[in-house]
This record gives C-alpha cells, structure tokens and sequence, in this order.
C-alpha cells in the first residue's frame, strides 16, 4: 500500500452565504493559507488576521469565529505510483465537526461526528492532473441548537445545553477551567491510500496465564481485496523487546477475509506500571505478500501483561474493594486526570505530549484518567504511556450532562466507540473504560435515576443509561473483553457518591469552602477527582495580561478563572489558613499556591494511608484533578499551562514517592505516624522523630527501627506529644543515614502562627545542585530562578541539622528566589 499525505496547498476562507457553493468555492476573493491538520483560529491567528485568543479578553471578541461557516480546498496531482493501483482512497481521520466533502465536484461525505474517521473509495473519481478537495465547515452551535428546538432542552453541568446534542470535544463549549473556543477544521490529518490489496486491521488480544510463565497471542488480520488473490500469503512475526524474532508463521490468502493464528510464548517479558517494573513491549509484524510483490504491512506493540479489577469484601469494612492487579501484584494508582492540552487540538505536537508525561511520570504517578469531556487521544498520547508505564483510565467521550439517546444519536455514538475501541484496545497501559463523567452523578442529583429500573431506559429521563449500561458494554464485551468496562465516574450503583465501593469524586472540599484538612474523611475506595485551584506562574500570567493587569483581582486575571466564584473560593481558603498576602501578585500566587499544595499532600497522604494489604485495600487510587492546562488559566492544575509545576506537583511528588511518611493527630495528645511502601519486599528502617519550638530549640528526639511492609501503609507509631502553638513535630524515615522520606506537624491554622525568621540558606553545591538548610522550623520554602529549571525537589519544610540537596537541572546564574511561610 501507499500513501501520500495531503498537507500542502491548503486554502481557507470565511463562506460568503450572497454566494452559491460553487461559486464561492471557485471564488479568487478571501482565501488564506491553512494548515491541515488545523483549524480554523490557528491560521487566522498565523495570518495576522486575529490578536491571540488566550491574551487579555479577546476570547469574548473572537466568538463570531465558532459563529461562521467556513471553506477549505485544495488542488493536487495523483502520482503516478497511485495511479496503477487498483484502489484510490481518500482518508480523513477527523474532521471538526459538522462537514461535507467534495472530491472533483462530487459530495463523498457528510461528517457530523469530531471522533470518526472516513475512508472513501475514489478510484472512479480521479481526474489526470489537477484534482480538488472542497470542504465546506458549518458552525457547530445552530446545529446543536436546532436538534435541542426538536428534541427538548437536557440538564447538563458546564457549557452550552444544546452541547449534548453534538458529537464534539465537549470542552471547545467551554468548562469550569476553559474557555469557549468553537473550532472547525480538519483537525487530523489527510491522506490518499492506494493498494491492490491491504490489511484492514491487526488485533493481538494477549491474555498473560495466571501463573505468569506464559502468554497467548492470538492474531486475528482482516485483508481487504481488489481481486482473488491467487497464491498470496501472510507472514506473522513477533519480535521481542530487543527486536529479535521469538516466532513466524505463515497462512494462505485467496480473498478478502479474516486470517487467525495463535501464538504461545514461554517465560515471556511482562510490561509493569512505573514504579513496579519495567515496560518491555514486543511487536508483532503482519505483511501481505506475494513472492516478492509486498501488498501491505502493518505492525503493532504489545505489552504483556496479566490485568484485573478485583472488587471483592474487605476484612475490616463495609462495601468491596476497588483495586487494579496488574501481573498478580496489587497496585495503588496515584495521577492525575487529563484534559485536553490546548483549546486548539492540533497545536499539540508530539513533542509537548512527551513533556506533559514525562512531567506525570518525573511525579511518581503511575495513571492517568482521560477525562470524558475531551477527545480520545491522539495515538502518540498512548504509545508514550505505554512505554513510560503510565496506566489510562480511559473515559468514553461522555461528560456532566443527561445526553439523548434517539436513533441517530444511537447510531452516531455506536459507530464512534466502536472505531475508537478498535484502534486504542492494543495499549497495555488502557486498564479500564468508562462510560461517561459524573452523568450518573447529576442524574441522581435531580432525581432522574432510579437504578431498580431495568426497562426501557429511553422513555426515562435518563435516556443514556441505554448507552452506558447496555450498548457500551457489549461493545466492550466484543471488541475488547480483556479490560474491564465501567459504567461512568464516580459509579458506584444504586448511589453514584457511595464511598465504599466503585470510585468516587470527592469535590465536597472545594465547592463549598469545607477545611481542606478534612479530606480524610472524603476517602473512597477509588478516589478518581478531587482538588483545588492555585494561581499559576506569575510569568505564565503575564503572558496573557498587561502589566497594569498583574494584580490578583484584576479584570483580566479574573477573566482566566472559569471556576465558579474560583477567585473568591481561593480567597476563602487563604483566609481560613493564612494571613492575608499583601499587595504584590507574588505574594498572592505563593499564598493560593500554598494552600494548593497543602490541600494534595493532606488528602493523598491520607488516602494512601488506608492502602493496607489484602483484604484492607479501603482506598486503592487518588487522582488529582488535574495535571495540565488548556490554556493560561488559574485552575486545579499541577502543572499550568505553559509546563511550569505549581509547588504542589512538588508535593505530590513526594506523597507518591516509593517510600512516604505520614503524621496526623490521633487525637487531643496523641500522634500516629505511619509508612508506605510500593516496593513488593519488606524495608527495614530507623524512624526519626523530633519536636521543635519554633524559635528553633529542640525539645525532645527519639529513634526507634521500623519495618515497612511491602506494597502497602504501615502504623509505625502513635504517642502522646505536649502539643501547642509553638511545636513542630518533624519525621525522617533513614536506611544508613539515606533519608528515604520526611514528614512533619505543624500547628494550624498557619495564620495564627508568629514565626521567627527561620534563617533560610541556600548554597550552590555545583553548576546544577544546590543546598537549602534552616536555622529554626521552615515552612513552605519555594526556590524559583530561571525560566525552565528543573527541579529534583521543592516547597520544603527545613528544619535545622536536616540540610536538603536539590538538583536544579537548567540552572545558570541567574539568583534564586526563596518564597516561604
């Protein structure tokens, strides 16, 4: 098979609705130059032709883009070495979202789904020379908007009501973190196939036996035809992680159809999450040949791995578990959800998705949720956490809404999940798919679900459940039934917010101003969301605001918070927690940032905590919401937009890590301080504990040896402690003097602490490490400096005699900034 990609000599204009199609098509007036993939806000943009969306507020003056319909064509000459071929296709693998195609004057596709692709036949069609390529684009919103007149207005959290009525990346409508950007375009690529013959589909369903000596792959290849392919043949090959055969086969082909073969490898390489092992993938390599002559060739990447939900009665409480084993081995899932990387899809290069993940995996995480409200990934998003052992909860493309569930809503729907299982369900990092986010959530909060209803969910007001409890799991149960299917998140049955089983959302802090330090009573047997909003870099700000604008209540910096009352939630709980900042954005940002990366270190903490080993697993995940940005935006992100960690990415760094502490109050007098492992063997240790005043003197030390326990938390100790306003309690967990983790307890709240200058230094140990000691207990030291640093460690607590050494890659000589409590 061959391929050209169509990518040049693409033009774009706004349509002139005084003229026919075809004459505007042909028209000479208005046309720019497009990108494809693309749309249309980005080659406005790149022309001149409008400011930058994210800066100041000119997304409110940029509105009319998503208003208008649009134009796109394109001339090209069909090479010779497709002209012989006996098939001619064009390829579209997305386009955004209501659009008709024509190729050389006739109408080959009307697309009103962003997450399907089209391949046409076209051999009939080609012209020698010139061919053209017309794509008319028609705004999204007077469709959705039309189809809601007839159909009725639906209950939905976030963006505009007639969203549930159109199969687009739900986000463009706008979210409680992003702006509204109506895009349209051929936002992934387009291409002309030709071939003889071609493999239509690979599919390697390994299964991994329980003992783990062994492993089936079973091959199942779909060959599409022209003609009889008299004495064709198939060759398999699986090559190992070092590109080596382990095995071939070879099968006859006459015709078009679907060829099987199963293979049987010994003692074979399993693929393992981060932070449990490594991530080998073998490669099985499929070509349609004959002699010489190679029809086609395609190949796909395998992680071998054994996967399963266990949710099961737990020895001490009520409801099951809800835990991932991967290769027999229980894991705790500590990340982040995911969002789409930008507002404008096809501005995310593979470059900025490897930094994004590396980000995740540089944080201990282990799995990441894309969330239902974006766009199934693009396939570079998954090769990566394949091969970095990032676990994807995998979201389908449903989000905060009561969606219909008509007949073309159905039929669009079926076809959409269908393709995207078909082409993501090789990835050993995809561990589960879920139906929809938080639609069984609001359902129930207006009183719309009544789960003892088993009819016909169509004539309820909860239409959808037809899709999430019947359609997509039989789908799932024949496309892919290696993977586990869950009906939505949170979804725990009969109550969507039930802690004791399923997952759970835990936004009862944040949305109504409860103490943060209450998130261990928010725990859950998965928590799949929870968070809290911080500013971002004050240089990420300052790149979309004026500088008269760089003041935390500024039009602008309030204008980059979708959250509902964000900016006064975050003023709420710097007020519960910390003396007012004063007047510069810094202060503001280190204070909201603060509070932030307290808020994710009390809740993973001591969610992590209740992992207790089998039959105690009370809590098997915490993810964050969320990981990245769209845009430049004070959001719950860890990282902002412009890939600068908040301190809590620091934080969570920490929690995570292969070895963590944990100190809380255990009651008027009492502290417990506990140990978590995700190593699988014992770690014995010393654990350190010491009592500081805060003016420095040190009132009492102890050390005892300690056991961690493997793959799981571990009470390591409680006493009674004098505790008042004027102690700190600081932990060390040391194998031969090696600090595997710190933990310490300060009094709260912070705000009615004096604390004393605490004699922060910082030395420069070398070109890219430095040292940061402490006099007296410090809290909340954060070193900035140069843009693109990158930090080992940061937001510390240093207390005397405990010096921290940080990497700090990228740093040259420009000062250090110390921020701290």
């Amino acid at each position: 098979m061959k391929q050209v990609r169509l990518s040049e000599g693409w033009q774009l204009k706004q349509r002139n609705a005084s003229l026919s199609l075809i004459d505007d098509f042909t028209s000479l007036d208005g046309w720019l130059s497009a990108s494809v993939p693309g749309v249309v806000h980005l080659d406005l943009l790149q022309q001149g032709q409008i400011p930058d969306p994210f800066t100041g507020t000119n997304e409110e003056q940029l509105q009319w883009i998503g208003d208008c319909d649009w134009l796109y064509r394109c001339e090209f000459e069909i090479p010779d070495e497709l002209r012989q071929a006996q098939v001619v296709e064009l390829c579209f693998d997305g386009l955004d979202t209501f659009a008709t195609v024509w190729f050389n004057g006739t109408r080959i596709i009307g697309c009103e789904n962003m997450f399907l692709s089209y391949r046409v036949p076209v051999t009939k069609l080609l012209r020698p020379g010139r061919n053209t390529l017309h794509i008319l684009f028609e705004a999204a919103m007077p469709h959705g908007k039309e189809r809601e007149a007839q159909e009725g207005v639906r209950s939905l959290w976030n963006g505009d009501s007639s969203r549930v009525y159109v199969r687009k990346a739900q986000y463009h409508y706008g979210w409680d973190w992003g702006p509204v950007f109506m895009t349209s375009g051929p936002w992934r690529p387009v291409r002309l196939e030709a071939y003889d013959a071609r493999i239509a589909e690979l599919h390697c369903p390994a299964n991994v036996a329980a003992d783990l000596r062994s492993a089936t792959v079973p091959v199942s290849v779909q060959v599409q035809s022209a003609a009889a392919l008299t004495d064709a043949e198939l060759h398999l090959v699986v090559e190992a992680p070092d590109g080596s055969q382990v095995t071939t086969a070879t099968l006859p082909v006459t015709e078009e159809a679907e060829l099987q073969h199963t293979f049987t490898l010994e003692n074979p390489q399993l693929w393992w999450p981060h932070g449990y092992g490594e991530q080998p993938l073998y490669r099985v390599v499929a070509t349609l040949c004959k002699g010489d002559v190679v029809y086609d060739e395609r190949s796909q990447r395998l992680g071998l791995r054994r996967l399963e939900l266990i949710q099961r009665p737990l020895a001490e409480k009520p409801g099951t578990s809800f835990f991932f084993q991967i290769n027999n081995v229980p894991i705790f899932c500590g990340g982040a959800n995911w969002i789409p990387a930008d507002s404008f899809l096809p501005r995310v290069t593979p470059e900025r998705y490897r930094r994004w993940l590396q980000l995740a995996v540089d944080a201990n995480m282990n799995m990441l949720r894309v969330w239902g409200g974006g766009i199934y990934e693009e396939d570079v998003f998954y090769d990566l956490c394949d091969e970095m052992g990032l676990l994807v909860w995998q979201d389908l493309m449903f989000a905060c809404a009561l969606y219909p569930a008509s007949e073309w809503f159905q039929e669009s729907v079926r076809k959409e999940v269908d393709e995207n299982l078909r082409r993501l369900r090789h990835h050993p990092s995809i561990v589960i798919w879920a139906g929809n986010n938080e639609d069984y959530q609001l359902a129930a909060s207006e009183g719309k679900y009544d789960p003892a209803f088993q009819g016909d969910f169509t004539q309820t007001e909860f239409p959808a459940r037809v899709l999430y409890e019947r359609m997509f799991p039989e789908l799932c149960a024949k496309l892919d039934p290696t993977r586990p299917y869950w009906p939505g998140s949170p979804y725990a049955g009969a109550n969507p917010d039930d802690p004791t089983q399923g997952d759970k959302h835990a936004w009862g802090i944040w949305q109504t101003l409860e103490p943060y330090q209450n998130y261990p009573q928010y725990a859950g047997r998965f928590v799949s969301e929870f968070g809290m909003q911080a500013f971002p870099d004050v240089r990420t700000l300052a790149s979309v605001a004026e500088k008269e604008e760089l003041y935390p209540q500024s039009r602008t910096l309030d204008f980059h918070n979708k959250g509902l009352y964000g900016p006064e939630r975050i003023a709420g709980y710097i007020q519960q927690n910390l003396r007012i900042p004063g007047n510069t954005l810094e202060e503001y940002i280190y204070a909201s940032q603060f509070v932030q990366s307290e808020a994710i270190g009390v809740a993973i903490r001591s969610w992590r905590r209740l992992w207790r080993g089998e039959g105690r697993e009370e809590t098997a995940g915490a993810l964050v919401w969320q990981l990245n940005d769209c845009w430049p935006v004070t959001s719950w992100a860890l990282v902002d937009y412009a890939l600068r960690p908040k301190p809590s990415y620091y934080t969570i760094r920490r929690e995570l890590a292969p070895f963590a502490l944990g100190i809380a109050h255990a009651g008027q007098k009492r502290v417990a301080i506990w140990g978590v492992s995700s190593l699988r063997t014992e770690q014995h240790a010393e654990l350190e504990v010491r009592v500081w005043k805060l003016d420095g003197i040190l009132v009492t030390e102890e050390k005892r040896p300690v056991t961690l326990l493997p793959n799981q938390a571990t009470e390591l100790m409680e006493s009674e402690q004098e505790l008042n306003g004027s102690c700190v309690i600081a932990v060390r967990l040391l194998v031969q003097g090696e600090v595997l983790a710190r933990a310490s307890l300060w009094p709260e709240p912070f705000k009615y602490l004096t604390l004393p200058d605490p004699g922060v230094t910082v030395e420069r140990l070398d070109e890219q490490t430095v040292r940061v000691q402490a006099q007296r207990p410090a809290k909340g030291v954060y070193l900035t400096a140069n843009d693109g640093v990158k930090w080992s460690d940061n937001m510390l607590d240093v207390f005397p005699g405990d010096p921290q050494v940080l990497v700090a890659e990228g740093l040259d000589e420009t000062e250090i900034t110390v921020r701290k409590l």
